[in-house]
């Protein structure tokens, strides 16, 4: 029998002369979010339209790196995410720290086709897979259960965080020294670091012992005394596999994450199209991911009170209504209402997800299950830049892309709706 945590009857911690560990290991996920998804996400995004016409490679070719990208990650995640439980975190966070300025490094240097795909889609996967959710994620969710919800909420807020730090000085050295000094300087950055947050990083609280949340350790109960039933149970990955909530939860994500992963490579080409400047577009960026950022604490709040597929659909509902809003127009007006509805709602989409993988299935086997997800997201990944770069080669513009954005994000947030938590044996 697999001891659990019940959320409910958890002592509330004393305040004690040093902070809980825990902190730290938040601190250490929140740095792998932001370089994981600051490098793979919103720095390729900058540079993608400088990097095309210098290399005069088409834009939906070049989207096509992170296919490959996705595809490498995707046949890694399921064995790396068995490992990650049974070594720890640290180990594989190192190894994506130094994937990713490696990748940087290369892409730097890049003159051919072959050496993006390299660089972007080969080196660079390994950081995909070993940074953020599968490690950073699924050890936060085992330090803790109580305030699972909040401290999730912090380290994915280095997801938004890089959003907010990335373009303004990415685009400063674009004009200043050129993408090449871009991509050099994100590999120095990257290294320095993920090096101190692999430091940081521990597995479980009770290899130290700790008991979730900074509680004082469970003690063994008094000859005669009843034991107390809990309420949170962990589920191995084979037995979440063959409940309808994880099928639900990995259908939902994954429809959004199309759109998500589409509109985060092509939303800076997209405006800037329409005439933005860079420093312009740059700053929209900015201002959306400072949302981001606001938004992931505002719904760690709404998802204490109101439960977790609730908050999916609704993140998902307001990623469709934004996008609705960009395609129906253009104006300054459009871009600042697109930004505010899709920065408020899309914004608490990592968070929310990952609370859902945690408390539906618990803590003990969370990275052998989002390895077992991971799969499916990363092909969801892979497909909205390219589908995103391929329409627009077709046809001239984003239009139609922003469309089917818009109904996979409606789609994701209609089935997010039926994803209830697995019954209890």
């Amino acid at each position: 029998m697999t001891l659990v945590y019940d959320r409910r009857a958890m002592p509330v911690a004393r305040v004690g002369r040093s902070i809980f560990y825990g902190w730290a290991v938040v601190a250490a996920a929140f740095v792998s979010h932001l370089l994981s998804y600051g490098v793979l996400t919103v720095a390729f995004g900058v540079l993608f339209p400088f990097m095309a016409d210098a290399l005069g490679l088409g834009r939906g070719l070049l989207a096509s790196a992170g296919v490959v990208t996705r595809l490498t990650s995707a046949a890694i995640a399921p064995a790396l995410g068995p490992l990650v439980d049974r070594y720890g975190p640290r180990r594989f966070m190192l190894l994506g720290i130094l994937s990713l300025a490696a990748g940087s490094i290369t892409l730097a240097l890049a003159h051919a086709t072959w050496q993006v795909f390299l660089g972007y889609g080969v080196v660079m996967a390994i950081a995909s897979v070993t940074l953020g959710e599968l490690t950073g994620d699924a050890t936060v969710a085992r330090w803790f259960v109580r305030r699972r919800g909040r401290a999730l909420a912090f380290a994915t807020m280095g997801l938004s965080t890089a959003g907010i730090v990335v373009p303004l000085p990415l685009a400063w050295i674009i004009t200043r020294h050129g993408w090449r000094q871009a991509w050099m300087a994100l590999g120095v950055t990257s290294l320095v670091l993920g090096l101190a947050a692999a430091a940081a990083m521990r597995a479980r609280p009770e290899d130290h012992g700790l008991a979730p949340d900074g509680d004082p350790p469970p003690r063994a109960p008094r000859a005669g005394a009843p034991i107390t039933v809990v309420a949170e149970r962990s589920l191995s990955a084979r037995q979440a596999a063959r409940t309808p909530a994880f099928w639900l939860l990995v259908l939902s994500t994954n429809l959004a994450g199309l759109a998500l992963f589409g509109i985060n490579l092509h939303l800076f080409s997209y405006v800037t199209d329409k005439g933005l400047g860079v420093g312009m577009a740059a700053g929209l960026v900015t201002y959306l991911y400072v949302l981001h950022t606001a938004a992931k604490p505002l719904w760690g709040m709404i998802a204490e009170r109101i439960h977790v597929r609730y908050c999916i659909a609704a993140c998902y509902a307001g990623g469709a209504l934004g996008v609705a809003v960009l395609v129906v127009s253009a104006s300054a007006t459009a871009l600042l209402t697109f930004a505010t509805i899709y920065g408020l709602t899309r914004g608490a989409q990592s968070f929310v997800t990952s609370l859902a993988w945690a408390n539906y299935f618990g803590r003990e086997a969370q990275g052998a299950i989002r390895g077992l997800a991971s799969p499916f997201r990363f092909l969801a990944a892979a497909a909205g830049p390219v589908v995103g770069g391929l329409l627009y080669d077709a046809t001239g513009s984003y239009t139609i892309a922003f469309v089917v954005f818009a109904a996979t994000f409606a789609l994701g947030a209609a089935t997010a709706l039926a994803a209830r938590p697995p019954r209890p044996e």
